[in-house]
């Protein structure tokens, strides 16, 4: 019973810290970054991207451990689960219809992203019974989130922040807000996207994969996952265009995984025949959509 009750204050008391901590750390930050203006530029940028990611990355390894874990019941992983939705719906509702204190509500809804990423990508990796059912697990993400972009949803969000953001950030909050993480910018005391909740699902998830497997997939100390959406992001700002993050970072994750640990990694005819059908439906898709 001690021990259960021990999980459980730190599941709920993990959630508390990170929402808390990661708000603090925006506020501070976008305050921080205002009165910076040496810290500009594509170089700086890059900085404050590579910072921002390494921070996140120890955030949310360190909830991850403590939130989604067997030890905290899973009653309660539901319920954290829920106030993440609650806390980035409630935070896009007051940017909505304009409430004051603009700053501090975009922080907090990615707060409620991190706490949602952190206990759902965390803990998926749990039902995997070999590091090869990540193969047709990436697939299907990888080919959604690229039909999404060259034919759905995705493209259509692209033009939508595209707008919002030269236009000054004028008019209606947009509906696509709540699908982007804000993170303090270079130059400005304001909040701006880097990359979508998407693209940071698929880093814990991939992260959190490597340390339930026990493959090491660090380079340089960095994760593989982390250094593929800094490469992904890095080409969008050098290209000046839209660049879809997760497919970059999760192929370029499995390449690492796939040279340095090829047993583990090489698929079976059922993961290579699961594998191969999001390809083919995603062709099918493109060609009948263009």
């Amino acid at each position: 019973m001690t021990a259960m009750k021990s999980s459980l204050y730190s599941g709920l008391g993990a959630a508390l810290v990170l929402v808390a901590g990661w708000w603090g750390v925006s506020m501070a930050g976008a305050a921080l970054m205002g009165r910076l203006g040496i810290v500009s530029g594509f170089v700086g940028g890059l900085a404050v991207l590579a910072l921002i990611l390494v921070a996140l990355w120890a955030v949310s390894l360190w909830c991850v451990r403590r939130v989604a874990v067997p030890e905290v019941p899973a009653l309660h992983r539901w319920g954290i689960l829920a106030v993440g939705f609650m806390i980035t719906a409630g935070s896009w509702t007051a940017l909505r219809f304009g409430l004051p204190f603009r700053l501090s509500w975009e922080a907090l809804s990615t707060c409620g992203q991190l706490l949602v990423v952190v206990v759902a990508a965390g803990y998926l990796p749990r039902f995997l019974k070999s590091p090869a059912e990540l193969l047709p697990l990436v697939s299907v993400m990888v080919c959604a989130d690229a039909v999404s972009f060259l034919v759905g949803p995705t493209h259509h969000i692209a033009q939508d922040v595209a707008a919002y953001y030269t236009g000054g950030r004028q008019g209606l909050y947009p509906l696509s807000e709540v699908l982007l993480m804000k993170f303090p910018s270079p130059g400005t005391d304001a909040l701006h996207p880097f990359f979508g909740v998407a693209d940071w699902f698929m880093v814990v998830f991939l992260g959190s994969a490597s340390r339930f497997f026990s493959l090491p997939d660090r380079i340089a100390g960095i994760p593989a996952a982390v250094l593929g959406l800094f490469l992904a992001v890095s080409a969008a700002w050098t290209l000046g265009a839209f660049v879809p993050a997760l497919p970059v970072l999760a192929l370029f994750y499995l390449a690492v995984m796939a040279a340095r640990h090829t047993h583990a990694f090489t698929p079976k005819r059922r993961e290579v025949a699961l594998s191969l059908f999001p390809p083919l439906v995603s062709a099918i898709l493109f060609f009948f959509k263009s």
